[in-house]
């Protein structure tokens, strides 16, 4: 197995462990959460806040878990198991498609909201590129 594969599915796999982690430590939503609400994170009630930290520490425990499944496949990938290549394409597929999605939905809702449009598609980029070369080699 070629190295770049690899080196484009570890990429893939680091930017959302990194996006995960930041959104387990925040202590108030995203500041494009706050565009798209139109209010600020202490404008908000207790009980909303609460939910809202529960929902973020979800979704970051969500992208580090994706991040880690990814790094995993990347040893039988590295052996050359063909059934790899389409489990990491599906698992990518079914968590970036969503999350771009949403990313896309919020920015049009409120063209102010600067949400992570570009590294979800970055993240896309990366996958498809690793599960690209890796088919071609």
């Amino acid at each position: 197995m070629a190295k770049i594969p690899l080196i484009l599915l570890l990429l893939a796999a680091l930017l959302p462990i990194a996006f995960g982690f930041r959104y387990l430590r925040t202590r108030e939503f995203m500041p494009y959460h706050a565009a798209a609400a139109s209010t600020n994170w202490d404008e908000l009630g207790l009980g909303v806040q609460t939910i809202i930290l529960g929902m973020l520490r979800i979704v970051g425990g969500g992208l580090i878990s994706y991040g880690i499944a990814l790094l995993w496949l990347l040893l039988p990938l590295g052996r050359g198991e063909p059934w790899a290549v389409w489990a990491i394409l599906t698992i990518s597929l079914a968590w970036i498609g969503p999350t771009l999605y949403v990313t896309l939905m919020l920015r049009k809702f409120q063209p102010k909201a600067n949400t992570p449009v570009v590294p979800t598609l970055a993240c896309l980029v990366l996958v498809l590129a690793g599960v690209g070369s890796s088919l071609i080699v």
